[in-house]
């Protein structure tokens, strides 16, 4: 009714204008017409010159006797006409599995008319739109069935755009049902599932379920009678038996089963998530996520903070990788928040939306990955990037939990001898550093790899090399050779990565290297006779369990001074002249032995009182 009134005021306007001309020209007036198109500008001689009506092109007047006729009508026809369509698209907020047709609706208004109206869906886990004509019910109500093909559990997002007949578009806004998915529809067998042969026998695995499940209780369940799930529970720190499944929410999950498991909703119906942007909360600490859609997703977060993606499990071997940035449908990842407060992390379904300026990397980083026959570990990483510090922060991402066997790659952030991190990342203010690596190992028969490769483009004139401390080795061209460990690591296995231009990497090489005892040994006590004290000094060339104990001349223990792992390098150790009990030792000749894997030296000492 608005338009119809707005058009009725404009032909009157044109029509009062056309009997001024008449009277006009009545009067004797001389009056120079010509064709006026929105593009015209008025022409400069004794004519009528319509100011302001058609366009805004109108803006001169005639250089001679002109007559202005300024009509405000004609502005605004003119913007009514060049104005898009009006759209509102109707969609129900969720599509059941009910058996009826799905029906999109829009409403098109427009003054010039309607040409088309169209319906544009797009799947989930596709970039490609569908273009659907929409069928015309009257002037502005327009109508279309949608395919059941396109009603999946992968969902789908809809907008409308129509045309008028001055060619003018217009773009709804996304609708975004969420969809109901029938019993045994949703299956880990899909094609964009993290598991699509299923969970193997006899391995931890995270897991995670796609969709809002209608019955998501879960049997508790032991491992001994074939399978269980576990959950971690913040409040009380221990782990759990869940006995429901949330969504959003990752699960440890194992079983003795001989075939591997394939998970379905064979009982149950649930929902298709509607393709919005998906925000999880993440508690300090780690945490256990997983993705609520049935298609792979980009997580959006501040990397200042939280530290990515990581994924457990490779095929039939056991470890850690990432961080990543991308969730899989059916698998679980862990995430650290760094924060002592709640932050989030935002799904999302489609890219159009993503903030990719914050998730830029300004440096260089190095991805370290150590290989062994059974377990693995891709979480290293280290280099140096904008807002990183020298010492610890928001960047440098704890290491992972450990299970009962493993490889683990740690870094010893601010070189406090606290080997606890998986990545460290340092200042763009500084170019050379040395970076503390040590390589834990239980259960792996080895032989274990060590192989390094830069993921973004290497720095002009960065020089990288690797000392193999158990060893006294160097590897100038790690990124090309890598480095093969040979032996089984039962203790830890110490690397030292130096990096930055070509001298410090030389002289740091050759400091490191006079650091390092080419075997072990045991020197002299000092003083000797002694009252009450005395100094041991020995080496070690490796990481070693050492222990040294103290003998009187009968062959009885009179102390242990060092039973532990030491780090390589040059150490003392003081007697003070006491056995075991906290008691003085009588005056006599003692043996100092020490004993370390493959070694064992005595030293004879005289207490003299």
């Amino acid at each position: 009714m608005k338009y119809k009134n707005i058009d009725r005021m404009i032909k009157s306007s044109i029509t009062a204008i056309l009997i001024g001309l008449c009277f006009l020209g009545g009067q004797d007036f001389k009056l120079h017409t010509y064709q006026i198109a929105l593009s015209q500008r008025p022409i400069n001689s004794d004519s009528l010159v319509l100011k302001g009506a058609i366009g805004t092109s109108f803006y001169q007047t005639g250089s001679g006797d002109t007559l202005l006729l300024k009509g405000g009508f004609w502005n605004i026809a003119s913007e009514l006409y060049l104005r898009p369509p009006n759209i509102i698209p109707i969609l129900a907020d969720t599509i059941f599995n009910d058996g009826m047709p799905v029906i999109a609706r829009a409403i098109a208004t427009d003054i010039n008319g309607i040409a088309s109206t169209d319906l544009y869906i797009q799947l989930g886990g596709s970039s490609d739109a569908i273009k659907i004509p929409m069928e015309a019910l009257n002037d502005t109500i327009f109508e279309v069935s949608v395919p059941d093909s396109l009603v999946t559990i992968f969902n789908l997002r809809a907008h409308v755009e129509s045309v008028d007949n001055m060619d003018n578009t217009a773009e709804s806004d996304y609708e975004t049902p969420a969809v109901e998915f029938a019993a045994d529809e949703l299956s880990m067998e899909e094609t964009y599932s993290h598991y699509p042969e299923g969970i193997i026998s006899d391995k931890w695995r995270m897991m995670a379920w796609p969709g809002a499940l209608a019955d998501n209780h879960i049997s508790p369940s032991d491992l001994d009678s074939g399978h269980v799930f576990y959950d971690w529970n913040p409040n009380t720190n221990e782990w759990i038996k869940p006995d429901a499944i949330e969504t959003g929410r990752a699960y440890w999950f194992k079983h003795h089963y001989l075939e591997a498991v394939v998970f379905s909703n064979k009982k149950t119906t649930g929902l298709a998530v509607p393709l919005v942007d998906y925000t999880i909360q993440l508690r300090s600490g780690w945490n256990m996520i997983g993705s609520p859609f049935s298609f792979p997703v980009v997580a959006e977060y501040d990397p200042e903070t939280i530290s990515g993606l990581y994924l457990y499990g490779e095929e039939d071997r056991d470890g850690w990788e990432g961080p990543s940035q991308v969730l899989d449908p059916w698998a679980g990842y862990a995430i650290f928040n760094d924060s002592q407060t709640i932050k989030s992390i935002m799904l999302k379904p489609f890219t159009d939306s993503l903030e990719t300026a914050r998730m830029a990397f300004t440096g260089w980083e190095l991805q370290l990955d150590i290989d062994g026959e059974k377990y693995f570990d891709h979480t290293g990483r280290i280099g140096r990037r904008e807002d990183a510090t020298e010492n610890k922060d928001g960047f440098d991402t704890p290491s992972l939990p450990l299970l009962s066997n493993y490889l683990s790659l740690a870094m010893d952030i601010g070189n406090k001898g606290l080997f606890g991190h998986s990545t460290d990342f340092r200042s763009l203010d500084e170019s050379n550093g040395v970076w503390n690596l040590r390589i834990y190992g239980k259960g792996e028969p080895g032989p274990v790899i060590v192989t390094g490769s830069i993921i973004n483009q290497v720095p002009e004139g960065l020089y990288i090399s690797v000392v193999d401390i158990p060893r006294r080795a160097v590897l100038d061209h790690f990124l090309e050779t890598g480095l093969t460990i040979e032996e089984k690591i039962t203790n830890a296995y110490d690397l030292k990565l130096v990096a930055g231009d070509e001298n410090f990497v030389l002289e740091t090489v050759e400091k490191i290297l006079s650091d390092i005892p080419e075997e072990y040994s045991l020197s002299q006590n000092y003083p000797n006779p002694f009252n009450p004290l005395t100094q041991l000094d020995f080496a070690i060339p490796k990481r070693s369990k050492v222990e040294i104990t103290v003998y009187n001349m009968l062959g009885q223990e009179v102390i242990t001074l060092v039973n532990k792992e030491l780090n390589y390098g040059y150490h003392s150790i003081t007697w003070r002249g006491m056995d075991r009990f906290g008691k003085p030792a009588a005056t006599g000749v003692y043996l100092a032995k020490l004993q370390a894997p493959g070694f064992i030296r005595t030293r004879k000492m005289i207490l003299l009182k």
